[in-house]
């Protein structure tokens, strides 16, 4: 019943979303407009062109514009999720009889649960935080890291699906503007090959290329450090402040499960809420009022 209250409670909170960050929403508006101009330049000025209004075109139209909507879908999910904010009420039901022991954080002066910390953008203590990303305009924490590793992973294959179609591309334009019988390329033959592409259409490609190149680099280091951080059960910031060290061994399929959810599921691909065999990040954690009653 307490849980079934808890869940109550939660589910009458409104959207987490941090508004006081100038940056951070910058960020978001930023990274909306690069990934919506990464679908229209493949779409519109390199498929189409390249393909035409064929079956193949189609497919891999839908095959880039999915893996796009996933990345934005894990995005927001990423931003309007709580990240794990530890609750104002929050007091440890073990500590109660010994005060002295209790946790306390100076700046939202609130206990505060082992392997929380204090994020100054969200003015909240959250638990297992890895960091605060302006990106996505929000901590990164134990209830939405999912996301975010979802987020930066598909953003890396969307600019590895760019970059490939980009290479390809050329590679047919090199062909088909190449001589039969001799070894090397006119102008006049391959500006044929390449379709005599609009000055435009050609910013669009170059332009697609160093987005591609660029935040698919990023993305794919930011993915790496979080699935290090996942498997190694230590946050960024608890790497950073030497304050937390695993004390026993626990296999990956364990950790991945404490930020993906439990049981390993299909479900871990996609930016669904993370669920422990039914229960919430929220049901987990511990909390009791002085009295003896249960709070969220």
């Amino acid at each position: 019943r307490r849980r079934r209250r808890r869940r109550a409670r939660m589910s009458e909170q409104p959207v987490w979303c941090v508004h006081s960050d100038p940056c951070g929403i910058c960020c978001v508006c930023v990274t909306y407009v690069l990934i919506v101009f990464a679908d229209f330049v493949v779409c519109t000025q390199l498929l189409l062109p390249w393909l035409g209004l064929t079956t193949g075109c189609c497919l891999l139209c839908a095959a880039f514009l999915t893996v796009s909507g996933l990345a934005l879908a894990s995005h927001m999910r990423t931003m309007l999720t709580d990240p794990g904010a530890v609750p104002t009420e929050y007091q440890p039901a073990n500590l109660l009889h010994d005060e002295a022991a209790l946790p306390m954080c100076s700046r939202c002066n609130g206990f505060k649960p082992p392997r929380a910390h204090h994020c100054s953008q969200c003015n909240r203590c959250i638990m297992k935080m890895d960091h605060h990303c302006p990106w996505v305009n929000n901590c990164v924490g134990a209830n939405n890291q999912k996301h975010f590793v979802l987020f930066v992973s598909y953003t890396a294959l969307l600019s590895l699906f760019a970059i490939i179609l980009l290479a390809l591309r050329m590679m047919n334009g090199l062909q088909a503007g190449m001589p039969h019988g001799h070894g090397s390329l006119s102008p006049h033959s391959y500006s044929a090959g390449r379709g005599n592409e609009h000055p435009a259409s050609v910013l669009y490609l170059f332009l697609l290329f160093f987005e591609s190149i660029l935040f698919g680099l990023f993305t794919a280091a930011m993915m790496c450090e979080q699935v290090a951080s996942i498997l190694s059960d230590q946050t960024g910031i608890e790497r950073l402040k030497h304050d937390y060290a695993p004390t026993e061994h626990r296999s990956a399929l364990r950790n991945l499960s404490d930020t993906f959810g439990r049981p390993l599921s299909l479900l871990w691909l996609l930016p669904t809420p993370v669920r422990f065999n039914g229960l919430t990040w929220w049901d987990l954690l511990p909390m009791e009022h002085p009295d003896g009653h249960d709070i969220q």
